[in-house]
């Protein structure tokens, strides 16, 4: 204790010392957070990995430290680590535990050797002594908790009917809601893009009774063949110029910078989520890239997508026909990239909601033809997971880590990222959703269009509880 008091100047510290021995096996990581509970002073790391051959970078597992983002408000990581730490044998990592200050993780292990550690946390005899006391409010932890009424769509680009905002919530007209049939224009329109079967009424029925059973319904084949080939070939060619591959076994880590270009920018901050996603203008006439250029291509197409069929009217009353649910706006989208050993979201819930609504969202996934089972298997992570939140308010940082457990614990469901897949799942305000860490095993990025769009909240939910609850409150 002495010995670390006088590396780091920290000031008082306590006899207690909290220990735990770790093991990272291949594909084992940590995400981005700071340490900040409690009365944690100092973190600290020994390293007992086996002393026989130093430990090199290509075996990942390395401790990143990351600064923080001078642009952005206090307690925000940039996006890059400024230093990374190797896990060689018989070292000793110490660093003072700061809220919003203290950010670091754990880069994936790749090789079969496993990093072994024992690490823990000194304490501070309370927590007015713990450094930094008046800024807990941006802990990771307190961030986590304040973002789940964010969730992934406060940095969605919002696409509308010609590619304006959201709008307001409205109504479509009453003619069309009262039956839920497409139009012969809207099904004429929708074909650009729709495999047959999913305009055909039987099919749409369905998958409206399976959506009407469990919330959610996964449609496999969604895009026409033609469609979803050249967005797999702009795919392919974009994995290839960033080191993707699906020979990813011995593959090293990517930089962090892969694919950040042509209109990609990395999305951040780190603690909350990690991710490309797509900027670039797109329109009609503007459609096709330089040849060439894999990544422009394979985002103005993306975007070209979103905003034509997502965004449309059309598409609106097929979501309508689909789920029996009505979108009362023209939502919001975001093309995104999940890029293997880098990329993830952590679980957040959609407080934006209003009270008597629930959000729709509606993924459409892409990954190369032959690799369901390994996207179906989870083990390389990439699939959206959706769980209920928790009424403790004290939940642990590593809520999105623990998706598996008793029948009461686990997922609602969990979708796997599948080629040519969409997802229509029906979410309210308490429920929480997250794209689980993509390894660098994985035999691709997934790539995504995300959109959401506000519902009415089915009678029972959690939404239309909360309505009930204000109308109440209001009522005095």
């Amino acid at each position: 204790r002495e010995f670390c008091q006088d590396i780091t100047q920290c000031g008082e510290l306590t006899a207690r010392v909290d220990l735990s021995a770790q093991i990272y096996s291949r594909g084992g990581h940590l995400l981005c957070h700071d340490d900040v509970i409690g009365t944690r002073k100092i973190s600290f790391i020994y390293y007992l990995t086996d002393p026989s051959e130093e430990w090199a970078d290509r075996e990942g597992g390395a401790l990143e430290l990351y600064p923080a983002d001078g642009d952005a408000p206090r307690g925000t990581p940039a996006t890059t680590p400024s230093k990374e730490i190797l896990p060689l044998s018989d070292a000793l990592v110490l660093f003072v535990v700061e809220p919003g200050v203290s950010f670091h993780a754990v880069r994936e292990v790749r090789r079969e050797r496993a990093r072994i550690s024992i690490q823990g946390w000194l304490h501070a005899p309370t927590l007015e002594a713990t450094s930094g006391f008046e800024h807990r409010g941006v802990a990771t932890l307190q961030q986590i908790l304040q973002t789940r009424g964010n969730g992934t769509a406060t940095s969605s680009a919002a696409v509308g009917d010609a590619g304006a905002g959201a709008g307001p919530i409205d109504a479509l007209p009453s003619s069309s809601y009262a039956t839920g049939e497409l139009t012969t224009e809207d099904r004429e329109f929708l074909s650009q893009w729709l495999a047959p079967e999913y305009l055909n009424d039987t099919h749409m029925q369905t998958v409206a009774s399976q959506f009407a059973d469990s919330s959610y319904a996964v449609l496999a084949q969604f895009l026409r063949p033609d469609v979803f080939s050249a967005l797999l070939e702009m795919l392919g060619a974009a994995d290839t110029a960033d080191g993707f591959s699906q020979d990813s076994a011995e593959a090293p880590l990517p930089c962090y910078g892969a694919g950040a270009c042509d209109g990609w920018e990395v999305i951040g901050p780190p603690h909350l989520r990690r991710y490309l996603r797509y900027e670039g203008e797109a329109s009609a006439e503007d459609g096709q890239a330089a040849p060439g250029a894999a990544h422009s291509r394979l985002g103005r197409q993306l975007a070209q997508l979103s905003g034509q069929l997502f965004g449309s009217l059309a598409f609106r009353r097929w979501l309508r026909a689909c789920t029996r649910l009505e979108p009362r706006s023209a939502g919001k989208a975001e093309v995104r990239r999940f890029r293997p050993g880098l990329d993830y979201t952590v679980a957040a819930q959609a407080d934006h909601i209003a009270p008597g609504f629930a959000d729709l969202d509606v993924t459409l996934i892409l990954v190369p033809v032959g690799t369901e089972d390994q996207w179906g298997s989870e083990e390389i992570g990439g699939f959206e997971s959706y769980l209920a939140a928790d009424d403790d308010k004290n939940e642990t940082v590593e809520a999105q880590e623990v998706y598996r457990g008793t029948e009461d614990e686990g997922p609602l469901v969990n979708v796997p990222a599948a080629p040519n897949t969409l997802s229509l799942v029906m979410r309210d305000a308490q429920t929480l959703r997250f794209v689980k860490y993509v390894s660098r095993d994985a035999p691709s990025s997934r790539v995504d269009i995300s959109a959401c769009y506000p519902v009415d909240a089915p009678e029972g939910s959690s939404g239309e509880e909360a309505e009930e609850e204000g109308d109440c409150e209001g009522g005095e």
